[in-house]
């Protein structure tokens, strides 16, 4: 009796602390194989369609780890920046996720608050952008990533937040990803 009723607690246990979704398989080594940011940003473009979170994962925001984006062939704008950093991370000098934000609204405006992310990477000591958005897309041209966020997004935008990604795993991770804020810029 006891051993059944130990049996059954360390069941009980281990499911509650499981993953609320199955890990997704890696990617495949096609996709591995892209290396440069315009093939990355055509591969967002081809293989994934935009999805609200909500709909996906019925959360309001839920960063998903690229493999699971990649399952899913679906995602929002940060699902797509982390997989353009998954996609590109042995491939380039350094890489952010950046959120950005709508300049504030009047009080009397209603419409929900609006942020969007894309992934601001360098290569050979020039910034560029991926995004969901091809419009938002920008080769590395840019020596600052201040130049290349403001050619990018600033007609839309003015306020900046920088997450750092290293040491998550943002291919393979079994949940919402948590990634390290570094800072924030104001459009000046």
């Amino acid at each position: 009796m006891k051993r059944g009723l130990y049996a059954a607690l360390l069941s009980a246990t281990l499911t509650s602390c499981a993953p609320r979704y199955a890990p997704p398989p890696d990617l495949p080594s096609s996709v591995k194989q892209i290396s440069r940011p315009e093939e990355a940003q055509q591969w967002l473009e081809a293989v994934l369609t935009y999805e609200h979170d909500d709909k996906l994962y019925g959360e309001d925001d839920f960063w998903a780890p690229c493999a699971l984006t990649y399952q899913l062939k679906k995602g929002d704008c940060e699902d797509y920046a982390i997989c353009a950093a998954a996609l590109l991370d042995n491939d380039i000098q350094q890489g952010y996720l950046i959120v950005i934000y709508k300049p504030p609204r009047p009080e009397n405006d209603k419409t929900p608050d609006s942020a969007h992310a894309v992934f601001a990477y360098k290569v050979n000591d020039r910034w560029g952008i991926l995004s969901n958005g091809r419009s938002e897309y920008r080769a590395p041209t840019f020596s600052t990533l201040y130049e290349a966020l403001r050619d990018s997004l600033s007609y839309r935008y003015n306020r900046y937040e920088i997450y750092d990604y290293s040491g998550v795993d943002i291919v393979n991770g079994n949940s919402s990803l948590e990634l390290v804020f570094l800072t924030g810029l104001e459009r000046a």
